[in-house]
């Protein structure tokens, strides 16, 4: 999918989108507080779009005016969206409201922030969560959107694979690490959960990524010990490549490639180019200074609390050498960039103290 918003006046928006079908028609929701969504298609033909081959006709352009939303250039809450994704592409800026920064916030794991999508929609223009959904073109759009200037991603994405392009867009992005036995503690009980439930079906929207162990999490003995090892004596390769170090994977390895001890130093340089890494065991921390780098509180009182059965599960499958194989590299990454978080709060707790003495 590509699309553009060319101008918002007020009294007129105007802009093309083009879906992933290039012969279709594309069609777009027009959405406001209290009021049905209004769906209208692409009237107006657009040459410069056809010429770059991602449309086959061209006639993906539209237009949005008061004859369409009566007194649209009052009407500040309006959103376009793609209708058959439900894709946001527009939704107009509120100055004094809406933060003027572009922020990607990687996040590993499977439960990420609670509560984060409805303070991010209050604070940003335009929020994209689980951004590891979307295909490389599209994300490429969201990121390249010029037109926006108040943009919220996170999600599980690659961060080699899109860290030139956030950068060329200015986005600030940050980084929130888990321990690793309680990140693969929280996938497998997710996933047990969601599998033995009527909801599979949504497991490839949902949890992209992890449907190779669809069948690994089946009847998995999650509180024997000598079962979970029997079953991770028995992975298949496709298993194993969808269990193995998924946090080096992210921050380290290009699209392809299998993590490795040897990658994380790698992982350590791309998450020293951020402008803040943090650990969910200090997350107080972490969201007091990203309301300092943003100028706002994006996780409110929202405390990370990890339930006593994953904590249990947690502490089973670091006991089993055959699983801390399979995360040795998330291991030593998450070890030293732990280290480094918390000397680094060490010293500004230390500067603290140092020039509350000097008062």
């Amino acid at each position: 999918m590509f699309f553009n918003i060319d101008a918002d006046d007020g009294a007129a928006i105007h802009g093309w989108l083009a879906p992933d079908n290039p012969s279709a028609v594309p069609k777009i929701l027009v959405r406001r507080p209290g009021e049905e969504d209004i769906e209208i298609s692409a009237t107006i033909q657009r040459p410069d779009v056809r010429d770059l081959g991602v449309h086959a006709t061209g006639l993906v352009g539209f237009l949005i005016d008061d004859k369409m939303i009566q007194g649209l250039p009052g009407v500040e809450d309006i959103e376009l969206l793609e209708a058959d994704t439900g894709i946001l592409i527009y939704r107009r800026f509120k100055k004094g409201r809406h933060i003027e920064r572009k922020f990607f916030l990687f996040d590993g794991s499977i439960r990420p922030i609670e509560k984060l999508g409805g303070r991010s929609r209050n604070l940003f223009t335009l929020t994209y969560p689980s951004t590891e959904r979307y295909a490389f073109e599209t994300m490429l759009v969201l990121i390249n959107n010029s037109f926006n200037k108040s943009i919220f991603m996170s999600g599980r994405s690659s961060f080699p694979r899109y860290a030139h392009f956030l950068s060329n867009a200015k986005f600030t992005t940050a980084a929130l690490l888990s321990d690793p036995f309680e990140e693969l503690a929280q996938r497998l009980v997710i996933l047990s959960l969601i599998q033995k439930s009527d909801s599979t079906h949504m497991l490839p929207l949902l949890f992209t990524g992890l449907t190779a162990l669809t069948d690994f999490v089946r009847d998995l003995p999650l509180e024997d010990p000598k079962g979970i090892l029997a079953k991770f004596r028995n992975v298949t390769d496709e298993e194993r490549e969808a269990l193995i170090s998924p946090m080096t994977r992210m921050f380290g390895c290009i699209p392809g490639e299998t993590p490795e001890r040897r990658h994380v130093p790698a992982a350590l340089e791309n998450l020293a180019s951020m402008e803040l890494v943090g650990v969910r065991s200090r997350f107080r921390d972490f969201s007091a200074l990203l309301a300092g780098i943003l100028g706002h509180d994006l996780t409110g009182d929202y405390e990370p609390v990890v339930h006593p059965s994953i904590s249990a599960l947690a502490d089973r499958l670091s006991r089993i050498s055959l699983v801390a194989d399979l995360l040795e590299a998330d291991l030593a990454l998450y070890s030293f960039a732990e280290e480094s978080v918390l000397s680094a709060l060490s010293d500004d707790a230390d500067v603290v103290a140092r020039d509350t003495q000097t008062m």
